[in-house]
């Protein structure tokens, strides 16, 4: 007898659902879209309703996904409720033909129970949805494939260098170089800090109210202090109230899983895609969270429920709030979706643990507690507050105290900074105080932090920038672009990523304009509610966008360069000032009277700078790497200098054209008699292998910075993703990182077929 058949998307979430279904059901993976814009084109005709050129990306799979539909009575189409899974099933519907028997399933959690109530309840593919992802889809190809060429033509005079623009990471690039400008730029002031010292018992200390910004006025008043009475002013008692968050969305899970675990975002939502599919737990298939990609702070009823049982059975009645606790989402938020929170309370993270990888047991902890907290009672803690007068001066203190730890019991909150502060208990108003001790400290003012990814992804969410799905994609792209790399936890831009910024800011200013980008999500959110059609947005786009490509065509047809990103260093040659160019993803220095004069500097990929709107201030750092010897030929002796090349940058003899790598300078970890070069391949780009390559083949994808000197094993060098690490997998301070998702490979056996 014929089956129903359940497609979905995910292999993972295939395989949890047919557990649950059993033999009544065949249920099949898409393993993603079916059908996209084609790569090697723009695919989109730009005529009034740009419509778009599909082509399906596995033609295998769709055969196999037609022969198990034909006989099929009923398909239910159960892709991710959100606008790329409707968009998919949409595709499925359209592909395997006759609609009647279609109908779409929305799973927020993956669980028998929700499976087998979604399954009775279908609907219609919500096609409003569809037309919202495919004006997302047909924006973003618009703007990424016309401007990331003339990206290429300008910083590096030819079509395909690899440089690219899009329509929302171009903001977020441009947040973290005006961040990085503004720390530049930063002047820091001087400022004074006073405290007094009283020898009570206990001993306390409290610190004068007003900050003191002159050397002159700190002297002045340290004498006038010398001679002033102290006293107890006023002495005030108050509570302080916390209460928890909200439940996780989106992007404050990505913020907290960044903030506490150390994970990117990126590597969230995969961890997090895990749970909500399904884990292996006692031979079942179990979906541990409900939908991960949401705006929405909203729980259901029965889940409020759940979560309040579980803590007044737990941690007892006074642990609950006073009344379910509701949140209230923010004005943008589209509320498709409940919150993330777990779909069975009761499976605790420890119960859960034996089943769960370190990193999934980690975010599930996470999701759990936050969400466990939210019914729990505020947290209570009590404040005494003492002012102290000496003249005309005020000195004020605190001290507070837990008084009910209320959520902090699952939920861990930042300790406050009085918190369990010495002071004495009997101090009353009035009462004269013994000499204090008088402290003066200098301190001066900092500069703006730089982003962290969490950082970032919350500037983003402020602004109305990027939804649920795309936070992850946008921090990931800029950092694998060599647009932005990671110091710690903290994002730098680097070079490239100010010289795109700054062409973008030049002649396509709204592609970096919070304001534009932020209307622009706003209007694709009112396609998806049908107030404005697919068409009218992407015209009123076209609009503008338009004439601003045909401007830079017109001028490099011209010859002329658009953009010019000047240095500080003078041609060795012609004394010229030199400028930044590109090359094979790699930045060199270029005569600005090229071609007249076609001399060429390196600069390192770890060389300092200084980014101004005017030039790039450089010569700094590469008079110290002049000032280092010189590789010489190894046959003739003659220095080597820098050459840019079809594969990169190699050293070359200007005498007998003999050619070697870029060496690092630094010797290979694995073999201890090679040296770590620099290397250049069409799959990986830039990386560095031992130079006794094919006898040794040890490698790593960044810039070697030194032997590690925790393990002594490995060598530190500096990820494109990560910043610095060793290359040893068993090195401690690799103990807690999480790994970065695995590169996609081309698939075997697509290469077309030579005709004879």
């Amino acid at each position: 007898m014929p089956k129903d058949l359940v497609i979905v998307e995910s292999p993972t979430k295939a395989r949890t659902l047919s557990s649950y279904l059993g033999k009544e059901f065949v249920v099949l993976s898409s393993k993603g879209h079916v059908r996209d814009l084609p790569a090697k084109e723009l695919g989109v005709e730009l005529n009034d309703e740009f419509t778009p050129k599909w082509v399906v990306r596995d033609r295998k799979l769709l055969a196999e996904l037609r022969k198990r539909a034909q006989d099929a009575p009923r398909i239910y189409l159960a892709t991710d409720p959100d606008r790329e899974g409707e968009a998919i099933a949409y595709d499925l519907m359209e592909l395997l033909g006759d609609g009647d028997r279609y109908a779409r399933v929305l799973l927020h959690e993956i669980t028998p129970q929700a499976v087998r109530e979604a399954l009775g309840h279908p609907g219609p593919i919500d096609l409003a949805k569809v037309e919202a992802q495919r004006a997302r889809r047909i924006l973003d190809r618009l703007v990424g494939y016309q401007i990331s060429p003339l990206l290429s033509r300008v910083l590096a005079g030819r079509r395909f260098e690899g440089l690219s623009a899009g329509r929302v990471q171009s903001v977020a690039l441009r947040f973290i170089c005006d961040r990085e400008i503004e720390i530049q730029e930063f002047v820091p002031e001087s400022y004074w800090e006073v405290t007094a010292s009283f020898p009570t018992e206990p001993p306390f200390t409290a610190r004068l109210d007003s900050r003191l910004t002159a050397r002159g006025e700190v002297e002045a008043l340290v004498h006038a202090l010398a001679q002033a009475r102290f006293t107890v002013d006023a002495v005030e008692e108050e509570e302080v109230v916390r209460r928890p968050s909200a439940p996780f969305i989106t992007s404050t899970l990505q913020q907290a899983a960044s903030s506490e675990l150390g994970f990117s975002p990126r590597r969230t939502m995969q961890i997090a895609q895990s749970l909500y599919e399904g884990v292996s737990i006692g031979g079942e298939m179990v979906g541990l969270i409900t939908y991960m990609r949401t705006d929405s702070v909203r729980v259901a009823d029965s889940a409020i429920a759940a979560a309040r049982a579980f803590v007044r059975d737990t941690f007892g009645p006074k642990a609950l709030s006073p009344k379910p606790r509701h949140f209230r989402n923010r004005r943008r938020a589209q509320d498709a979706h409940e919150a993330i929170r777990p779909t069975q309370v009761a499976r605790t993270p420890d119960e859960v643990a034996p089943h769960l990888t370190p990193e999934q047991r980690k975010l599930y902890d996470l999701i759990w507690r936050r969400f466990v907290a939210t019914q729990m009672a505020d947290g209570v803690w009590v404040r005494r507050k003492v002012s102290i007068r000496a003249g005309d001066q005020l000195f004020r203190t605190s001290s507070s105290r837990m008084k009910s730890p209320g959520f902090s019991s699952v939920l861990p909150v930042a300790q406050l900074e009085d918190e369990d502060a010495p002071l004495p208990t009997a101090l009353t108003p009035g009462q004269e105080l013994p000499r204090p001790e008088i402290e003066v400290e200098e301190h001066q003012t900092e500069p703006p932090k730089r982003f962290t990814e969490a950082g970032i992804v919350r500037k983003l969410e402020q602004e109305g920038i990027g939804r649920p799905s795309t936070y992850a994609q946008i921090v990931s792209v800029i950092q694998d672009r060599g647009y932005v790399v990671r110091e710690g936890s903290s994002l730098r831009p680097t070079l490239l990523g100010h010289l795109v910024t700054d062409l973008l800011r030049l002649y396509f200013p709204e592609t970096v304009e919070a304001e534009f980008t932020a209307k622009m999500e706003e209007d694709l959110d009112r396609v998806q509610e049908g107030a404005l059609g697919r068409g009218e947005l992407l015209r009123s786009f076209y609009r503008w966008f338009s004439p601003k490509l045909h401007t830079v065509e017109e001028t490099l047809s011209r010859g002329e360069k658009p953009f010019r990103a000047l240095s500080d260093v003078a041609c060795p040659s012609c004394g010229a000032p030199m400028e930044v160019r590109v090359w094979k993803g790699s930045l060199y220095l270029g005569c600005s009277r090229y071609p007249e004069c076609r001399t060429t500097k390196n600069i390192p990929p770890t060389a300092p700078f200084r980014y101004s709107a005017d030039r790039v201030e450089l010569s700094a750092s590469l008079a110290a790497v002049d000032a280092a010897p010189a590789t010489s030929c190894p046959k003739c002796g003659t220095a080597m200098v820098l050459r840019h090349g079809r594969y990169g940058r190699y050293l070359a003899c200007p005498s007998c054209r003999a050619t070697a790598p870029v060496p690092s300078g630094v010797p290979c970890p694995q073999c201890g008699e090679g040296n770590l070069v620099e290397r250049f391949g069409n799959r990986y780009g830039t990386f560095y292998a031992c130079s006794r390559y094919p006898d040794c083949r040890f490698r790593v994808p960044g810039l070697p910075i030194e032997p590690c000197p925790a393990c002594g094993e490995g060598v530190v060098y500096d990820d494109p993703r990560r910043g610095q690490r060793c290359s040893n997998a068993d090195c401690p301070t690799r103990a807690e990182e999480s790994p970065a998702p695995a590169a996609k490979r081309p698939k075997r056996g697509t290469a077309k077929k030579r005709k004879s």
